[in-house]
């Protein structure tokens, strides 16, 4: 105990809350490993800018990632995860439970791509937490004691998540390590937490607890003989036990590391639960957890010391359970890589397997006694190649959601959301990516290609454009076996359009180009970009004003270190750099650098304006208030000026906390009439609340000038009028000419059919 509390002092405050209940896992090797969360912000395949937000670099194969959620964005104060459940609730959403470092989160993860944190309520601080369901109900119990938390979640479809009940909280065993629920029968199994064997309760009345209800577990019954650190629970329905509901509980004498194995339980009669059989395998050294086969023939078992003590890396026993009362080695399963091997569950003829610093390891089943490895996700990038296996990296998985969705919990990472095999399409553009759209109506094409066994539904194929936060979509038409085209809405000169393509296909998903979030186009024919500045350097810019008086997180020009308010990267594939109110040690606290006390002003050099006849500016930032004990009670204007700066107009109030970088464009003539070499920007963050966290960043300034048409449609010579002219432009793009201004009709081709457009145009 004595060498634990020094361990848990010399891993610092973050940590020591964790290690209160240590005494049920004195030297475990959780605690001796961690590294701290990893600062990251939240990343949603639908919403991700490609540029700017490339997926995180995680290795993979055959599992895509949908969204991540790190441990400290459910709340700052989290410095760890760890067990994953799932919730569907009666309108069929779906929902993630993520156990964390100081209490529960909630999730929905319906559309998982756009999955979104619903609640987070807290707990007894601790590594240890796990979460299970039943009926309505999500129950949450850890080794940082707080018994038995008892969540509705009955109006979680509304956003609503209520603590009903706390059971247990003074018991003379208030901890719990692991907890499993049969919802047929209705009893949950609390396990380890500083005792021995199971504690069996009742989540409906009985004859013998008349008061018990799904919010009023009670304590029925338990098993003493040895230690459990956890198990799974089935009824049984073939041979002599048909009828009986069976109980596997890995474990073992001296806190299960003295005689470990499985102890198959008859817990039909909780007061008189029974040994069935057991089974011990070779080299074993702690039996942590394990789950059965679809036809429960066999149990696939992880055995968490074997790598520590013996140097046996990520080997899973096999255990023939045909006979319970007699079940023998069936053989094993290995990734051959150096890791632990933890958490494992059974779905569709598939092995699941959290794999520590592997992340996710996927086995085929089709030979049960003989798993074959088929895809994988490595949430703990980096490491592969290390010498030993340490206790970081992906703690959980739940493989059941009826969509297919995969959740994952990781200890630094926090929340993964997959899904399993490849897109069952692909959505490509037809010809070069445009930065500019036509104002009057942009045509465009693409081409679907769908993999065996995939077709495109009835709802076909959209354009989807966004301007000002008003969406459009328009149906595009099948040209041919793989081709779809047409033509979007018009929109104003300079208009900013957010767009993307989706197309629906017979497995009831979506595919997208760009696979992920939207491109960005202006409404103008030309769009040249006459200035730069990728804030790589700090030459004329301009820190500080008369009266700004921040005693923290001045802005700075440097490469960004992360924390849950601060990005980790700048906004461009230029350089490293960019304006950032100050940085903090690597891995530090939440508010360690952001803007306190005050204002800090930064004004950019003056841009040149000559000779452009309707310059816009444009710029990235990044703006968090989120946070912190007085949240959303800041914002950050940002102003324009025409003169040099000698005057100046606000363009913007930022509030907003994206999370993300938020790339902005206006017009300079709608603010200030500017003189050739004297537009400027100036960006004021500020925190004059009390103790909110503020934190803002800003890069890649441009100017650009935008020329639009200044004729009708079809005035494809811009003469300003329709006529023989045009016809002459039209015959010379005739054929294949996807996003031509000739293409009216949006196919991607110009024929016969655009000619007909355009003489209706005449005139």
């Amino acid at each position: 105990m004595q060498s634990l509390l020094k361990t848990c002092f010399m891993l610092g405050a973050s940590l020591a809350a964790l290690c209160v209940t240590a005494f049920a896992h004195e030297g475990d090797p959780k605690l001796r490993d961690y590294k701290g969360a990893v600062q990251a912000p939240v990343w949603l395949a639908d919403q991700a800018d490609p540029v700017a937000e490339a997926a995180p670099s995680f290795q993979s194969n055959g599992v895509r990632l949908m969204a991540w959620f790190p441990v400290t964005s459910f709340n700052a104060a989290n410095t760890s995860g760890n067990d994953v459940w799932g919730y569907v609730s009666p309108s069929g959403r779906e929902y993630a439970l993520m156990g964390l470092s100081n209490g529960t989160g909630f999730v929905e993860v319906t559309n998982p791509g756009s999955s979104q944190i619903i609640a987070f309520i807290s707990g007894p601080s601790s590594l240890w937490r796990n979460v299970k369901t039943y009926q309505n109900y999500a129950y949450s119990v850890s080794e940082g004691g707080g018994g038995i938390q008892v969540f509705n979640l009955a109006n979680i479809d509304n956003g609503v998540v209520t603590l009903v009940n706390t059971v247990d909280a003074g018991a003379a065993t208030p901890a719990t390590h692991t907890m499993i629920i049969n919802e047929q029968t209705g009893f949950l199994y609390r396990m380890g937490g500083g005792s021995n064997g199971l504690r069996v309760y009742t989540l409906k009345p009985t004859t013998a607890a008349p008061s018990a209800s799904a919010t009023n577990p009670v304590l029925v019954a338990s098993w003493t003989t040895k230690y459990t650190h956890d198990g799974a629970v089935f009824n049984w329905t073939t041979g002599p036990y048909a009828g009986k509901e069976i109980f596997f509980a890995c474990g073992g004498l001296n806190g299960g590391q003295t005689d470990t194995g499985v102890d198959i339980l008859d817990v039909t009669n909780k007061s008189a639960i029974t040994v069935i059989g057991r089974f011990t395998y070779s080299n074993s050294n702690f039996c942590h957890q394990l789950w059965l086969s679809q036809d429960r023939r066999y149990a696939y078992i992880n055995d968490e010391l074997d790598e520590d003590n013996r140097g046996i890396f990520n080997v899973g026993r096999i255990m023939d359970i045909a006979n319970l009362a007699s079940p023998v080695a069936a053989g094993t399963y290995t990734t051959g890589l150096r890791a632990v091997d933890h958490n494992e569950y059974v779905h569709n003829n598939l092995l699941f397997c959290s794999n520590y610093t592997t992340g996710l390891q996927i086995f085929d089943l089709t030979n049960p006694a003989s798993p074959q490895r088929t895809a994988w996700f490595d949430t703990h990038p980096n490491d592969d190649a290390s010498p030993t296996a340490s206790f970081n990296g992906l703690w959980s998985n739940y493989p059941y959601l009826p969509s297919g969705t995969i959740l994952g919990s990781d200890i630094e990472r926090g929340l993964f959301v997959w899904r399993l095999g490849v897109d069952p399409a692909t959505v490509s553009l037809v010809g070069p990516v445009r930065t500019e759209f036509d104002p009057r109506g942009q045509g465009i094409q693409v081409d679907v290609t769908t993999n065996p066994g995939f077709s495109v539904t009835s709802d076909g194929v959209l354009l989807r454009t966004t301007v000002a936060g008003v969406t459009t979509e328009t149906p595009l038409q099948q040209v041919s076996a793989t081709r779809w085209g047409g033509r979007g809405p018009s929109y104003a000169c300079g208009a900013e359009i957010e767009w993307n393509v989706e197309a629906f296909v017979s497995d009831g998903t979506s595919v997208k180009y760009p696979a992920a979030g939207t491109l960005r186009s202006l409404a103008a024919t030309s769009n040249e970009i006459t200035l730069s500045d990728f804030c790589e350097i700090a030459t004329g810019w301009t820190v500080g004003l008369a009266g700004d008086n921040a005693t923290a997180g001045i802005w700075t020009n440097a490469d960004p270190v992360p924390t849950a308010a601060q990005p980790d990267d700048d906004r461009s594939v230029n350089g490293v750099r960019c304006w950032v109110t100050a940085n903090g040690p690597v891995n530090g606290s939440l508010g360690a650098a952001d803007v306190d006390n005050g204002t800090t002003t930064l004004t950019s050099p003056t841009y040149s304006v000559a000779g452009l006849s309707d310059p816009y500016i444009s710029y990235a930032r990044w703006y968090s208030n989120n946070q912190g004990g007085d949240p959303n009670n800041d914002s950050m204007p940002i102003q324009i000026s025409g003169n040099g700066g000698s005057t100046w107009v606000q363009i913007e109030l930022v509030t907003e906390n994206a999370g993300a970088w938020v790339d902005k464009q206006f017009r300079v003539k709608d603010f200030v009439t500017p003189t050739a070499n004297t537009v400027r920007l100036r960006f004021i963050a500020r925190d004059l609340g009390a103790g909110s966290v503020v934190e803002a960043a800003i890069d890649d300034v441009q100017v650009r000038d935008l020329v639009c048409p200044t004729g009708p449609d079809g005035d494809l010579d811009g003469d300003g009028g329709v006529g023989p002219g045009d016809l002459a432009v039209l015959l010379l793009d005739f054929g294949d000419c996807p996003g031509c201004s000739s293409d009216l009709d949006g196919s991607g081709t110009v024929d016969n059919g655009d000619t007909a457009l355009l003489l209706l145009l005449f005139g």
